[in-house]
This record gives C-alpha cells, structure tokens and sequence, in this order.
C-alpha cells in the first residue's frame, strides 16, 4: 500500500472510533492517558471560554492548597466563572493516584451563571477527577490536576486544571 491509500483506512477509523465512543478525533484526552493538562481549559455548555487565573489574586495565592480538620482542600480563582473549591478529601487519602468524585466535594463559588453565585459537581461526581501526579508528604509538594463538571442553574461548567504548590 502507497501512503495515500494508508491516510485513508487511519482517518476511518479515527471517525469511527470518534463517533462510536462521543469523543472528538482532534482533541486528546489527558483524561484517558492518566497525564495532567499544563494549563487551565474552560466551557460553558460546550463552548470554550478563554480563562485567566492570576496569581496572586487580590493577595490569594493561585491555587491555594491547604489542611483544614483532617481533609485536603483546594482553591483556584479565575476572572471568568468564580472560584472552584476542591474540599472534603482526607488526608490519609492524599497520595498519588486518581480520585474520583465521590471522595471529595467540588463547588464553583461567585459564579456569574448561578443565581445564588454557587454551583455544585452533586449532579456530575461521576465525571468529576482528581489525579494527583507527585505528592510528597514531607515537603508537602503536590503536583497533578482536576477535572469536572458542574451544574449552574441548568448551565454546565467543565474544568480541566493543571495545579502545583506546596500545602502549608
């Protein structure tokens, strides 16, 4: 077979494969690979939003991490949709690993698509992922990302966010 003819079977397949599983060809799922994104990616109902999340904002360290009563929590600020809070993982969990989201809590704060500014993962815990690359419990070095959907008065936000730093 020439290289023209071997193009053609390859793009069929990835179609096929696209349209059997839901997945779009053109984007890879870091998801899948078990790999944390180098950024932050956004979308409101399906559309892609660009994003900025300073740090520091207004003083806050980006994304703030810490221990509070025995669990792991997690802070990420951005201009766009509000603050997302990862919470309610126990310490004695938090090593390297994927976590998916019945073991801790997501909520989108000061959100500009919710009425009363919160939006809550409850509805998407299922499609809700913490994977924590490195972690190291005497330096308190973690390195890894998060990635969820959440309900907004009937608007979904998903998120997909590399996160780094040192929990204090």
């Amino acid at each position: 077979m020439n290289k023209k003819h071997l193009t053609i079977p390859i793009i069929l397949t990835l179609t096929l494969t696209a349209c059997a599983t839901g997945s779009d060809p053109s984007s890879s799922s870091w998801l899948s690979s078990g790999q944390c994104p180098t950024g932050i990616t956004l979308k409101v109902d399906g559309k892609a939003i660009p994003v900025t999340a300073p740090n520091p904002f207004d003083g806050l360290k980006n994304p703030g991490m810490e221990f509070f009563e025995g669990k792991f929590s997690l802070g990420l600020i951005t201009k766009e949709v509000g603050m997302f809070e990862l919470r309610d993982l126990k310490i004695a969990q938090l090593k390297t690993g994927t976590f998916t989201g019945n073991k801790f809590n997501l909520t989108l704060l000061n959100s500009p698509y919710a009425k009363d500014g919160v939006c809550s993962h409850a509805r998407y815990k299922h499609d809700s992922k913490l994977i924590i690359e490195k972690y190291n419990a005497d330096t308190g070095q973690l390195n890894g990302c998060f990635s969820a959907k959440l309900d907004c008065d009937g608007k979904q936000i998903e998120i997909n966010a590399a996160t780094s730093g040192i929990i204090p």
